[in-house]
């Protein structure tokens, strides 16, 4: 990890402060500990996509790495929306990695991350079916997710996390917690981001096992020519909050085969 931090203190005009953690270099991993990794691109709705065939130039972009289709019925057109919609979606032969394309959105998921290297792979060819299809020269909103779990409790979270998020549970200031939970937003240099995470629950509000770290950065109005470029960077800022939540014992746990992340 590099001693410079990713904004370098920076602060944009009228002095809001922004994320400010120290950049991570790039790491090999052996392993991880990511539940879902998601883009999401967001674009003005086209209200033809709902139709039961998919549109021809997205799914010929798409075939030979995505080659089986599914409707999919009654999907929420957009995060803040109660319109429903039909949805298109496209699934690897082995159903590792998954395109979703809604009226307003396309989002590539995958549930066995090895690297970015890789998910950026998966997202070039998302982009070129996106190109053909959402008829705009920019995404509205561009986002990356990385939702991760943590095999501790809160009497163990000693080591896994980062002193500064769980220094009460730790101390047992607390006493025996069912659930403990914080959500931050903040800005970053290209955007936006939430941070949420805790013990006793999962990304749905729901309980669940392990630490929760869960990081949703976002860039809005972007070239669809930028999109890429804009990836890498929300990448950047994601990793580099993750390095900085995780203690030596979660570390260890990482390095301990090779890999990449």
């Amino acid at each position: 990890m590099g001693e410079d931090s990713v904004t370098q203190n920076a602060e944009q005009e009228g002095g809001i402060r922004l994320l400010n953690v120290p950049q991570a270099q790039p790491a090999h991993y052996a392993r991880n500990f990511i539940r879902n990794a998601v883009c999401e691109l967001r674009f003005p709705t086209i209200f033809e996509i709902e139709d039961q065939r998919p549109p021809n130039g997205f799914w010929r972009a798409l075939r030979k790495d995505f080659p089986m289709h599914a409707v999919l019925s009654g999907v929420q057109v957009g995060p803040a929306s109660v319109a429903k919609a039909n949805a298109h979606q496209f699934t690897s032969k082995r159903s590792r990695w998954s395109v979703v394309l809604k009226p307003s959105s396309i989002t590539l998921e995958t549930a066995r991350y090895d690297s970015f290297k890789e998910f950026e792979a998966q997202l070039q060819t998302v982009l070129q079916a996106a190109k053909q299809t959402i008829d705009s020269d920019f995404f509205t909103r561009v986002g990356l997710r990385y939702i991760n779990t943590l095999p501790c409790t809160a009497k163990d979270a000693d080591g896994w996390i980062n002193p500064s998020l769980v220094g009460p549970l730790v101390e047992g200031v607390y006493g025996d917690v069912e659930v403990h939970y914080q959500q931050v937003r903040g800005l970053t240099d290209c955007g936006g981001y939430t941070f949420q995470h805790g013990i006793g629950v999962d990304a749905g509000q729901n309980v669940g096992k392990g630490y929760l770290l869960d990081f949703d950065f976002y860039s809005e109005e972007v070239a669809v020519e930028d999109a890429l470029p804009v990836v890498r960077r929300l990448h950047q800022h994601e990793f580099s909050l993750f390095s900085w939540t995780l203690g030596d014992r979660a570390r260890d746990y990482l390095t301990s085969k090779g890999g990449v992340r």
